[in-house]
């Protein structure tokens, strides 16, 4: 499985309960989590955009996600640039 590194940009694979993130929906990696007694899945903390604005921060397993090439605040690429429909 291909893991994430910080501020590298996701797309959800489902949606997230409790929350308005939906499959689909792009993130950016905040924080790595470790497994727990609970949780024995590695996972994230991610911070979900949409229209350019924070949609919400929510903790996922990495299984939930797939990794997108571009890293957030890289000059290369921008949020608005992000061609995720590429990976459908």
């Amino acid at each position: 499985m291909t893991t994430a590194t910080l501020f590298q940009w996701v797309k959800l694979k489902q949606d997230v309960p409790n929350s308005p993130v939906k499959k689909g929906d792009t993130g950016v990696v905040l924080d790595n989590l470790p497994p727990t007694n609970k949780q024995p899945e590695s996972g994230y903390t991610l911070e979900v955009f949409k229209n350019g604005e924070t949609l919400d921060v929510i903790s996922v397993p990495i299984s939930w996600v797939t990794p997108l090439p571009e890293i957030w605040g890289d000059s290369q690429y921008a949020p608005t640039e992000i061609d995720v429909k590429a990976l459908d």
